[in-house]
């Protein structure tokens, strides 16, 4: 009954109602990983990009500036996947790189009850990502010249799983921006969850590296 409450919320976002997301409280805690340096060698073999299978081609975007870095950083490609074709052997022993967030990617929504984040929701006022006592704001009067995102690293039972989701698909292509740029493994080396600010200085529409900067990270 739960999950089904989780999967209305999202779908509620979506059309842009009020909704209120709190990942399950019932699941289990898992340990984050210790840090992002780490990434290329814990999705080195058997890993899978997750997207929705109705997300926006950005996200799809997303993940190849990801696949690049980790191939920089010695790691095989991982195989790609929508939510609808992640078979199930794959979702249990598979090491996972999330990418899309709980209203466009059902995975995310999942994983990240697993993880403990949660998103409030206030249509036409403000979106809020929290994680391990921290949190990061968006007046949704900047949307879209503004956007947020969170990264998160953590295991799962023997999987590893990363997750990378914003508010809307450009936070979500800022998070897989900064991810693949193996500098900011080196700069937060130690560090399992980043939230990162992108804002659109000179309106032009795109996201650029010089635009995200890092306001939490853990």
């Amino acid at each position: 009954m739960r999950k089904v409450a989780v999967i209305i919320a999202a779908m509620i976002m979506v059309a842009g109602l009020n909704s209120v997301l709190i990942p399950d409280t019932e699941a289990s805690p898992h340990d984050p990983l210790k840090g992002i340096l780490t990434v290329p060698a814990l999705f080195d073999t058997n890993s899978y990009f997750v997207v929705g299978d109705q997300a926006y081609c950005t996200d799809v975007l997303g993940t190849a500036q990801i696949a690049y870095a980790l191939a920089l950083g010695g790691s095989e490609n991982p195989a790609a996947r929508t939510d609808t074709l992640l078979t199930r052997e794959e979702r249990d022993k598979g090491n996972l790189i999330i990418v899309g967030g709980p209203a466009v990617n059902p995975t995310a929504t999942e994983f990240d009850g697993y993880f403990g984040i949660s998103y409030y929701l206030e249509y036409n006022g403000s979106f809020e990502i929290r994680c391990e006592r921290n949190s990061i704001y968006l007046d949704l009067e900047n949307y879209p010249y503004e956007d947020i995102c969170i990264i998160y690293l953590g295991k799962l039972s023997s999987r590893n799983v990363l997750l990378v989701w914003g508010y809307g698909w450009r936070g979500t292509l800022a998070g897989s921006m900064f991810m693949g740029d193996p500098a900011n493994w080196q700069e937060y080396s130690d560090a399992h969850m980043i939230m990162l600010r992108w804002k659109d200085y000179d309106r032009d529409g795109l996201v650029e590296t010089e635009e995200i900067t890092v306001e939490r990270y853990i």
